[in-house]
């Protein structure tokens, strides 16, 4: 099952490569591929300073000093290079989820779902305002849809992974058997985004990342409170 788990992911850590740092990933002999990590660059920073309703192709191409055209030769359209930028802002969270089936029976479950958490919160800030800002343009929401669709992206794969790990804990019996992996997976997320949103939303991004993480270690304790075998809840409240 953890062969089949880490072969569905393999795509994922080929993700989180593109996510790293220009700088690490960069050929200075290539310089088609700096081209199109000056317009993804440029196009990040012009996203969280301006939203997706004030950014044209042109802004995009004169911030990266590139001339229009060679934005549509790296990219068929507006929605591929908005692809290209969510998967730049990944940052190590695909890697954190191919880890993830081979930390079954290691460390605490607690522990192993923060370590989950705290990654997908941290690409979800990211992102929140990106996807926040596609709902102003529905013709191009409904493209990048589209693209994700056929590409098979998106929160489904991510749950899938968590669940499998739930499960196998199950087997060990340091996960209920009662609960629902799934379920919890897609909690987990809710919780993830809803944090990032809020954040944005109400605080201006200013709320801090250690105030965050503590919301998140919550979240993950309340979780697993209910997720933990017989007695489990009994020791969570003992030790506090």
């Amino acid at each position: 099952m953890y062969e089949r788990l880490l072969n569905s992911n393999f795509h994922l850590s080929t993700r989180s490569r593109m996510a790293r740092p220009a700088a690490a990933r960069v050929n200075p002999l290539s310089p088609a591929l700096d081209q199109k990590e000056k317009l993804i660059a440029a196009t990040e920073r012009l996203l969280s300073s301006h939203g997706l309703g004030c950014v044209t192709t042109r802004d995009i191409a004169r911030a990266a000093k590139v001339a229009e055209g060679a934005l549509y030769h790296h990219f068929g359209d507006k929605a591929e290079l908005i692809l290209s930028v969510v998967l730049h802002q990944l940052g190590d969270f695909p890697d954190v989820l191919q880890s993830l089936p081979l930390q079954v029976g290691q460390n605490t479950v607690q522990k192993n779902l923060e370590r989950v958490l705290e990654s997908a919160f941290a690409f979800h800030y990211r992102m929140a305002p990106l996807v926040c800002s596609l709902f102003a343009d529905q013709e191009l929401l409904a493209r990048v849809r589209g693209m994700m669709h056929e590409r098979s992206m998106g929160p489904g794969r991510t749950t899938s992974v968590i669940s499998a790990y739930l499960r196998a804990e199950q087997q060990l019996g340091r996960v209920l058997p009662a609960a629902v992996p799934e379920t919890v997976a897609e909690l987990m997320l809710a919780v993830s985004f809803n944090t990032a949103l809020c954040d944005h939303f109400f605080y201006g991004g200013s709320a801090g990342e250690a105030k965050a993480h503590r919301k998140l270690r919550e979240a993950v304790r309340a979780l697993v409170v209910g997720l933990g075998p017989e007695g489990g809840a009994k020791r969570v409240r003992e030790k506090r």
